[in-house]
């Protein structure tokens, strides 16, 4: 993980919400997927809640109807490299076509440039960031990865994210996991029975008490 201390580059790093408020906010890794997507982006509207989409622009450029559809209901559409290559294992030079590469797709298919990235895996150091940043891009990392990608029980999965909970909480999750997918409803009620509020990258940046 990088050391940011002195470095400037703290402002280009978001780790968690600021504040005190109970206000959580979803992200979604890795899409967008044909057949998951859509039913993500059916429930998130039945529930009322805006997330954050972390896209791979060769998917994008794939299925460009549910990047297109993400964007126009609301969600942030945000930037998880081109092909999903680990950042830390290639030349700096390459990060920045990586990134540079996603940005032009999502501004192309939402008509809007991408504000926030996460490197795959979490992978970084500070050249990473660095690149980032000088694209624009906030690099957004986590503080609940409940391991969806792995594909545990509803159970396992419900009660991971539900312990996890906290104020500032950025929950890390993925299109293309079935158990999300049976598990997201009763996690946002659970959630707001706890008093948490589900609200955008933005307004978890710019805290709360």
């Amino acid at each position: 993980e990088a050391k940011l201390v002195g470095t400037g580059l703290e402002k280009f790093v978001l780790r968690r919400g600021v504040g005190t408020a109970k206000r959580i906010t979803l992200t979604f890794d890795d899409g967008p997927h044909p057949a998951y997507t859509p039913k993500l982006l059916d429930m998130l509207k039945a529930k009322g809640v805006k997330a954050s989409f972390f896209v791979i622009g060769h998917m994008a450029d794939k299925y460009p109807d549910l990047v297109k559809r993400a964007s126009r209901e609301g969600h942030e559409i945000a930037n998880h490299t081109y092909s999903h290559v680990t950042l830390t294992k290639i030349p700096p030079p390459e990060v920045e076509v990586e990134y540079q590469a996603n940005n032009d797709v999502i501004l192309r298919l939402t008509g809007k440039a991408a504000r926030y990235c996460r490197p795959p895996g979490g992978d970084h150091n500070n050249e990473v960031l660095r690149r980032a940043g000088a694209l624009g891009l906030t690099t957004v990392l986590w503080t609940d990865d409940p391991g969806d990608y792995n594909n545990p029980s509803d159970g396992i999965l419900f009660g991971r994210e539900t312990k996890a909970l906290s104020p500032g909480g950025i929950v890390l999750l993925h299109d293309g996991s079935r158990t999300t997918l049976d598990t997201l409803e009763a996690f946002i009620d659970a959630a707001r029975a706890e008093g948490y509020e589900f609200v955008s990258l933005d307004e978890i940046r710019e805290g709360g008490s």
